[in-house]
């Protein structure tokens, strides 16, 4: 068998919001479709992806380098021993004279290419990918179940007045909580402790329960100490991105000052960079949490490098919870008994919410038996995702 085409698109999913650090207005997002000459139920098998969320689209990159290198490799060099696709020699591919180092951008190129690889995979295997995926990494698959946690993240800001903005935060929050998710993750600017604590407070009681926070890594180092005790005293479940995303000397301050767990992460795109949190970051393996992106650093091979790595330090898979929510992710969670998977609640975004029909009950739910990562069981998802699998 052989890759027919490669085809990516750019779309906008900008939103009128921000975070601590950046604003969503001009988003954009790469939707990515790898087609095979391999035919079920009459259809050409396609792989799909879509990217992560909080990036911007990868499709210069793609097209410059990445995509062409995969179509001019020999196809039998891309096959495995039983003639199908092997995402991890086309991962090989793809970065051939790839210099170490430098990840930058990068990694979520090969991400999205290596996603929509074993979305391929796992459909010509006619299984779910995380059924696929525990298959074959076994060492890691320890804890391989389609039964997996969620918590509900959103509570960007918005524009408007301060009490304004309160209400619609606890209204979103409260949305959340109705549709399933007993624990949800909001943002705050980490540069007033008195806005913050409102906003945790507001939340919380919209909930009826407790709320995780995220810095966005702008924690005001002046405020740090006052903060994170005020945090304590919120009761909030973690604090996500207190400090930059390579300064692990701030970010070992204030995993030795807190009295709470500390999550970061997202913002690792390689495991020379997870290696280094794990070296330098001054995290607790029995109480902090990993948010590594697989979608935006390079990839299955490179998130099972991470895992191996952390798991011989002493860390259990449940410290993982990989940022941003997509589906991919979530099959991710399921197929390494990671901790839990992040979902932004809202199910009208192409990026929000689950698979169609798909419930959350206590923070939980059960991926269905979709081939593949069940892209094409997300409507809004699919109707960006289709077009590209069109021979013309």
């Amino acid at each position: 068998m052989k890759i027919l085409a490669i085809r990516e698109v750019t779309v906008p999913i900008g939103a009128a919001m921000s975070n601590a650090a950046i604003a969503f207005d001009s988003m954009t997002a790469s939707a990515l479709a790898i087609v095979t000459d391999r035919v079920q139920n009459g259809m050409p098998v396609t792989g799909y992806a879509f990217d992560s969320i909080g990036r911007y689209g990868k499709g210069a990159l793609l097209r410059e380098r990445f995509i062409p290198r995969l179509l001019a490799a020999s196809p039998d060099s891309l096959l495995d021993d039983n003639g199908l696709i092997d995402p991890e020699a086309c991962w090989r591919a793809a970065m051939a004279n790839e210099k170490d180092g430098g990840h930058g951008e990068r990694p979520g190129a090969i991400g999205l290419l290596d996603a929509a690889l074993w979305d391929a995979r796992a459909k010509l295997e006619s299984k779910p990918l995380w059924r696929c995926l525990a298959d074959h990494y076994p060492d890691c698959a320890t804890g391989a179940s389609p039964k997996i946690s969620l918590y509900g993240s959103c509570g960007h800001y918005r524009p408007g007045r301060t009490s304004d903005v309160l209400d619609a935060l606890a209204a979103e929050v409260k949305r959340a909580g109705d549709a399933g998710y007993p624990l949800v993750k909001i943002k705050l600017g980490g540069n007033n402790i008195a806005d913050d604590a409102a906003r945790v407070e507001a939340a919380s009681r919209a909930l009826g329960g407790r709320i995780a926070v995220d810095a966005n890594g702008r924690l005001d180092a002046s405020i740090a100490d006052a903060w994170l005790d005020r945090m304590t005293q919120l009761d909030v479940a973690w604090v996500e991105e207190p400090a930059s995303a390579l300064d692990y000397a701030a970010l070992g301050r204030y995993a030795s000052q807190a009295r709470l767990p500390i999550a970061t992460g997202e913002n690792l795109f390689s495991f020379d960079d997870a290696r280094n949190l794990l070296r330098y970051g001054g995290l607790q393996k029995e109480r902090d949490r990993v948010q590594v992106d697989v979608l935006l650093a390079y990839g299955v091979p490179e998130y099972v490098r991470i895992l191996r790595e952390y798991r011989a330090a002493g860390w259990a898979h449940s410290a993982f919870v990989p940022h941003a929510g997509h589906l991919f992710a979530a099959h991710l969670v399921a197929a390494f008994g990671l901790g839990m998977h992040e979902a932004a609640p809202d199910a009208s975004l192409p990026y929000g919410g689950l698979w169609d029909g798909t419930a959350v009950r206590d923070g939980r739910t059960s991926i269905p038996s979709h081939e593949g990562a069940g892209y094409e069981a997300k409507k809004n998802l699919y109707a960006i995702l289709q077009p590209l699998s069109s021979p013309n």
